[in-house]
């Protein structure tokens, strides 16, 4: 199949994505993590750069500081978004989003291909990949969206 005739990230990501404020409350991210029942979300900038991710893990480990390399969190490792294991202690914590969430950016061009996606995903071993346009959040692209599009390809119904 001609590289061109290949889909492209933006055309089979989600673009709904649900993102917090460096300056969110921890409370209020445990909160609105638990009510959308995801695992983590991508945490944004005024200007809509990507500037971290915060994950329940992050939210529900006491011993858990800035300091710390957590390796890739759980928003890029699950591919179901949700766990029922918060914990009490995410909901009491004090803090703001920027003192526990992950720099770290795992994330794909919008215009790369859905196997330049797929070959990062495997390299990195993550189930999921921030879709950026410059430094801006355009969506999410997961395993479960890359299979549907290699379906499609295949005759499937994806």
């Amino acid at each position: 199949m001609p590289a061109d005739a290949m889909p492209l990230v933006m055309e089979v990501m989600t673009r709904e994505v649900f993102a917090v404020a460096p300056d969110t409350s921890l409370e209020t991210a445990a909160r609105l993590l638990t009510e959308r029942r995801v695992s983590g979300a991508p945490v944004i900038d005024a200007q809509h750069r990507v500037v971290g991710v915060i994950s329940l893990s992050d939210l529900a480990d006491p011993d858990r500081t800035p300091s710390e390399d957590p390796g890739y969190p759980v928003f890029y490792r699950v591919t179901d978004g949700w766990t029922d294991e918060l914990g009490d202690y995410a909901w009491s914590r004090p803090g703001c989003v920027r003192d526990l969430m992950t720099a770290a950016v795992i994330s794909v061009p919008a215009d790369a291909t859905v196997v330049e996606a797929a070959n990062r995903m495997l390299q990195l071993g993550v189930h999921r990949l921030l879709v950026v346009h410059g430094e801006r959040l355009s969506g999410v692209v997961s395993t479960v969206d890359l299979l549907r599009a290699f379906a499609r390809l295949h005759g499937g119904d994806g």
